[in-house]
């Protein structure tokens, strides 16, 4: 039996405050008053501080200052590369969109000299071919045909380039704050433009580390002769390329696999596949990236030689990935991006400040590219299960409120240390479990047969199967407690 504490001996914190009367509420405190509440003798008792109420009471953890620094910098960098990179993709889209004029004259216009008399200058010609199984060379056309066929191939370019622009504006739209993250923070970055643009970055610091490769190795790559070409035919060769080879790479490579996956599988919407987007990286579709890229790589052997293949392949990762993760769209304008960064000065080659301007955008979309490229890399080898990290082991902050109240008084001693960073052990295994409860039943159970069945009758309940009664008789208590009251 738990005996009572006496009344001069309860803690402050476990005294219930009666309510004020007229007379309590009449008489002033007086210093002895509020001093007579407190426990006498050499006990002491334990009064829990209240939780903290301000912001600025709440734990946090020191920062490393290196690591805010590097975050600083990482910032400025980003931001900086973004913007610069927005500012020459649309002046190589306007480009492109200015010279339509002169490339449709290009294309009436008779320049090619025949292969059998070269002195017979013939028409421009387009081609369409494949690259899956071979590079297959289908047909040409020419003349009205490829005028139109030049409106196709601007009509996709813009329709992609209006689409990045829209997806960009929602995602900065989309909550209070979200142009100085995406500008501040690339993680924070998700829209498909700025995925091109990180995409764009980590492909040209693989690239400048490749051709330094080359050229401390000494090897010389063949490459055609974009001195040949004419401004409209290179302008268009250019962003036509762009445009056709994420058709006949990505679209039916990648695009179309996914349709015939998601009809065997009955996935949603299959149809929607066919133009890629909204996908998550894994085995299956990093099979396809895969198997998209080794071709792409394969098919510009013929205008170079094999030392193109490994700038091309890794380029060719990026441009699967774009099309896997945001759409025909993203990988259109990563591609073209590639091409026709550096169109404006195929238009003002002898302007000094645009070179020196895009030698620094290139200087820092590269700086920034070799931060892009580790990570996607890290990312990719974490989704497939290569890399696995250690599950970070999660701490609680210091104690700044001390112990929790105690339930009664203590005697005087040394303070008592509470872990409160130390890691919970397992729990112990020879406890039995708990025994298992059998609800009571509900209705007449007969104690002598365990018959549930019963014939109520003049007070009594009778068994139907062994005939036993329980139950007392009504009327004979009713009688009896009416006498008593009659002889009382």
């Amino acid at each position: 039996m738990v005996k009572p504490l006496p009344v001069d001996k309860v803690p402050a914190y476990l005294e219930i405050e009666p309510e004020p009367t007229e007379l309590q509420n009449s008489t002033p405190a007086t210093p002895e008053d509020e001093t007579s509440s407190e426990p006498q003798g050499s006990e002491h008792y334990y009064q829990h501080p209240p939780p903290p109420t301000t912001p600025q009471m709440m734990y946090q953890p020191p920062k490393d200052p290196a690591k805010e620094m590097l975050r600083t910098i990482k910032a400025m960098l980003w931001s900086t590369a973004f913007i610069s990179y927005l500012v020459v993709l649309v002046l190589s889209f306007i480009i492109v969109l200015a010279m339509t004029p002169e490339i449709q004259e290009w294309i009436t216009t008779p320049s090619v000299p025949s292969v059998d008399d070269p002195s017979v200058l013939l028409l421009p010609e387009g081609v369409f071919f494949l690259i899956f199984p071979v590079p297959l060379l289908l047909f040409t056309f020419s003349g009205a045909g490829f005028q139109t066929w030049h409106i196709l191939m601007l009509v996709i370019l813009i329709l992609a380039f209006s689409y990045g622009k829209y997806d960009l504006f929602r995602d900065w739209l989309s909550r209070k704050n979200q142009v100085l993250l995406s500008l501040t923070a690339p993680e924070k970055a998700k829209s498909s433009l700025e995925g091109v643009a990180k995409l764009f970055m980590a492909s040209s610091f693989f690239s400048m580390v490749y051709f330094v490769f080359l050229a401390i190795t000494s090897v010389e790559m063949n490459t055609p002769n974009f001195d040949e070409f004419s401004r409209p035919e290179l302008i268009y060769g250019l962003f036509n390329a762009a445009v056709f080879e994420e058709l006949v790479s990505r679209l039916l490579l990648i695009g179309v696999p996914l349709v015939i996956i998601a009809i065997i599988n009955k996935w949603k919407n299959p149809l929607k596949k066919l133009i890629g987007g909204g996908l998550d990286i894994n085995p299956m579709t990093m099979g396809l990236i895969t198997f998209s890229a080794i071709f792409f790589a394969l098919a510009h052997v013929g205008g170079w030689d094999f030392w193109k293949v490994p700038q091309v392949l890794v380029t060719g990762f990026a441009l699967g990935y774009a099309f896997v993760k945001y759409g025909l769209h993203a990988s259109i304008l990563l591609h073209f991006s590639i091409n026709l960064t550096s169109s404006a000065l195929e238009i003002w080659p002898d302007n000094i400040f645009l070179s020196s301007m895009l030698g620094m955008v290139f200087f820092i979309w590269i700086i920034i590219g070799c931060y892009f490229f580790f990570d996607y890399i890290w990312r990719l080898l974490k989704k497939l299960g290569i890399i696995r990290e250690p599950r970070p082991v999660q701490q609680m902050p210091p104690n700044l409120y001390g112990p929790p109240p105690q339930t009664g008084h203590h005697s005087p001693g040394p303070p008592t240390q509470y872990a409160y960073n130390s890691q919970p052990g397992p729990p112990p295994s020879n406890i039995p479990p708990p025994p298992r409860v059998q609800p009571e039943p509900k209705g007449f159970v007969c104690p002598n047969c365990g018959n549930t069945g019963a014939i109520y009758a003049e007070g009594k309940l009778t068994c139907m199967r062994c005939n036993s009664t329980f139950g007392e008789d009504r009327s004979k208590k009713q009688e009896t407690n009416e006498k008593e009251i009659f002889d009382f």
